[in-house]
């Protein structure tokens, strides 16, 4: 045999939409039946059963996760593990596979094969009738359970040190820890959640105390590894009895806790003692109901933010009241009106710059209006959000599951997916709810099932563009980009055949500009740090970010103040946009052009009034070098390990895929390039395969693809970039990048 690897060793079946998931089956207590056993020895020389494991996703027994898949055994889980290099692997609950651990939610569960080079010291063996789960592939082999791990090793190798023992850091800065509170998303202990320098992957206890302390807040609050929170004081929830219940590393910093499942790690500035938030006496309680306009409905409390409104047109409107604000935006042509901090009025014919609901519900919106103490006007960096119909409305980002749907009915349409050609199949089909999701579903519902709501981290999730039209987007994984019909009675009913859906839904980039701030200078400073220099005025998202790491928001914004984070963080481009904003890469990203002038870039910076920080959808533009464009991705065709000979781009359709029934399917959310698949195929004895849809590999037969009829294409068709390798491309929607073994 060529290969020494079996070829019922992988079988990796991603679950989308197009593939029914197997769910994990509980035979133990049936009478009669035969528990399922684990393999042992498993199929691979070397390798040896060690037992059942304890496990638990606040502190994992192996630290790397392999791939999943909806067929799962256990030598499928040591075959991964040992094309990824590791001494053990581990799997557990069946092989139920939706995402990866990272993407654990209160809402989606996920269980992977995992693998590593040690195990988790705390980890204990338990009785082999506690992994009782059959495998979804093989159902005769046992594949864990709940919280159980079935485990296996390279006998003779030696294992890797385990990490520095988990602390809780003391208080970094000035900062004392306070322990461990409770937390919960519809009421959150500390109401601001905040981004950190670098992102939530490099989140440490520093970085988001520095984050609240730059913000103006005195207490601080990790959780869930990679979120912070700010306040002034708690909110809801308390200390709990002790810290077990703040058990996770932070993503940025191994060796201490960033809090946990509903839980953080509460720290104060100079140890002052926290105090829970209590409403004065004297305040006036605002109504819950006000009566609003004809056509006109409450959409709720909406997200906002300086430098990126939800909201792009600011009245200014004395002694505000909802209704006087509600006036302004109609008389003014605007179909959609928010209140915020007291006295604030907002207009807009859509929501702008991926706001929606907000996710702690109404908590934020808690001021009393300026004109009227009885109604509520929004909060800090909250909208009370108010819509004419008949009309959709933008709600927000909303969690989903693949088996539990919090929109029931999947919609139908032709051609490539658009919210409006969403909008209109929920709408023929007499459908109040309609929701985007994963570049290319449509789902719709007259309710909210399965737990379905405002996704936990914000609009964070929801970023797909749409396979239809790149300039909207379309949900992401997991995450529906939702809307809700509201008819010309200001209520949510179901929707006449007749009413219009949006034509567009882009981003508006109107804003308000005082004519009284001073006239920044559109040179740069001459203090700029060594080596840099501007670079223009350059148009971003026209189509995407050219810049594609983004930094916290800030009122201190400068130019030096920016340069010198992108310069601390090893890139060499930073760009200021919409005076607040901060954004860094190596790279000028998706095609990146300089405006027409240098004083399209005219908004002041928030640090410093003499100094301009680009423009609505402009970025003025520093470089520590001469700003290239990023390498334009392209299918790969030479240099691979095998004799691998690219064949063309080529159709494929789901349920009648050119591998065959004979073939393998191969999914990877962060890891698919050419070369890995390819590799795959040729591990696994075949002599063709292909990459689609950015993370998908298929493996078969070459004269199986010959007989399935496939067309080829433009190569233009195999046009999404690889997970594995943003300057690969690695097919497409429907389209299939072919290879075959010479």
């Amino acid at each position: 045999m060529r290969h020494s690897i079996p070829r019922h060793a992988v079988i990796l079946l991603p679950c989308i939409a197009f593939f029914n998931c197997v769910s994990a089956v509980n035979i133990q207590g049936r009478q009669g039946s035969t528990l399922p056993q684990p393999l042992n020895p498993p199929d691979f020389d070397g390798w040896a059963y060690m037992g059942c494991y304890s496990d638990s996703q606040s502190s994992r027994t192996l630290a790397i996760e392999g791939h999943f898949g909806e067929h799962v055994d256990d030598d499928n889980c040591v075959y991964q593990c040992i094309q990824l290099g590791h001494i053990f692997a581990g799997v557990e609950y069946s092989g139920q596979c939706c995402k990866f651990l990272m993407s654990f939610t209160q809402f989606s569960l996920t269980f992977v094969p995992d693998c590593g080079d040690y195990v988790n010291p705390i980890a204990t063996q338990e009785p082999e009738t506690d992994c009782y789960m059959p495998c979804t592939k093989t159902p005769t082999e046992a594949c864990g359970g709940p919280d159980r791990m079935n485990l296996y090793y390279l006998v003779g190798a030696t294992p890797a040190p385990p990490p520095a023992a988990v602390s809780t850091n003391p208080g970094p800065d000035g900062w004392v820890s306070e322990g461990c509170y409770s937390d919960s998303v519809g009421t959150r202990t500390l109401a601001n959640s905040i981004a950190t320098t670098g992102g939530a992957s490099v989140m440490t206890v520093a970085l988001c105390v520095d984050a609240c302390h730059a913000a103006g807040y005195t207490l601080a609050g990790a959780e869930y590894a990679s979120q912070c929170y700010c306040d002034n004081s708690y909110i809801n929830g308390g200390p709990f009895a002790d810290l077990s219940n703040c058990n996770m590393a932070c993503s940025g910093n191994s060796s201490e806790y960033c809090g946990g499942p509903g839980a953080m790690n509460l720290y104060s500035y100079q140890g002052a003692t926290p105090l829970s938030s209590v409403v004065p006496t004297s305040t006036v309680t605002p109504v819950t109901t006000i009566p609003l306009p004809t056509a006109w409905a409450t959409l709720g409390c909406y997200t906002d933010n300086v430098g990126a409104r939800a909201l792009t047109n600011q009245l200014n409107i004395p002694s505000l009241t909802v209704e006087k604000c509600i006036s302004g935006c109609t008389n003014a042509g605007w179909t959609i009106a928010g209140v915020e901090y007291g006295d604030e009025c907002y207009c807009d014919t859509g929501i702008e710059n991926n706001q929606g609901q907000a996710f702690d519900g109404s908590a934020g919106c808690d001021m009393s209006c300026s004109g009227n103490t009885g109604e509520t006007c929004g909060g800090p960096n909250r909208l009370n959000v108010y819509a004419a119909g008949p009309a959709w409305v933008y709600l927000g980002c909303y969690t989903d599951q693949a088996y539990e749907r919090t929109l029931t009915t999947v919609g139908s349409y032709s051609g490539l997916l658009t919210i409006e050609l969403c909008l209109a199949s929920c709408q023929a089909a007499g459908y109040v709810y309609a929701g985007m999701e994963y570049h290319n579903e449509c789902h719709c519902g007259n309710e909210f099932s399965n737990g379905g709501t405002v996704a936990p981290d914000g609009n964070a999730g929801c970023t797909w563009t749409c396979d239809g039209n790149a300039a909207q987007i379309c949900g992401g994984n997991s995450r529906l980009s939702m809307y809700e019909y509201i008819n010309a009675n200001g209520t949510v009913s179901v929707p006449s055949s007749s009413t219009s859906v949006p034509s567009s839904t882009t981003s508006s980039t109107s804003s308000t500009v005082s004519t009284s701030a001073p006239t920044p200078s559109t040179s740069a400073p001459a203090d700029l740090p060594t080596g840099w220099s501007y670079s223009g005025c350059w148009i971003d998202g026209a189509n995407g970010r050219i810049l594609a790491n983004q930094q916290p928001d800030s009122s201190t914004n400068t130019i030096e103040s920016c340069i010198n984070t992108c310069s601390s963080l090893n890139f060499s481009i930073a760009g200021l946009e919409y005076s607040s904003q901060c954004f860094c890469d190596n790279y000028i990203e998706n095609g990146g052009s300089l405006s027409s002038a240098d004083t399209n870039c005219a908004m002041t910076c928030s640090g410093n009034g003499a100094e301009v920080c680009g423009g609505p959808n402009l970025l003025s533009l520093y470089s520590s070098s001469t700003p290239q464009a990023a390498p334009v991705p392209s299918i790969k065709k030479t240099g691979f390990n095998e004799s691998w000979v690219y064949q063309g781009c080529f159709t494929d359709i789901d349920g009648n895929r050119d591998v065959g029934a004979s073939g393998v399917e191969i999914e990877s959310l962060t890891s698919m390039t050419a070369e890995y698949c390819l590799g795959q195929c040729y591990a696994l004895g075949y002599d063709a395969g292909g990459t689609e849809y950015s993370k998908q590999c298929f493996c078969g037969e070459s004269t199986v693809f010959a007989a399935s009829g496939a067309t080829l294409l433009s190569d233009s068709s195999c046009n999404m970039v690889c997970t594995g390798n943003l300057t690969e491309l690695c097919g497409g929607a429907g389209a299939i990048a072919y290879y075959v073994l010479a």
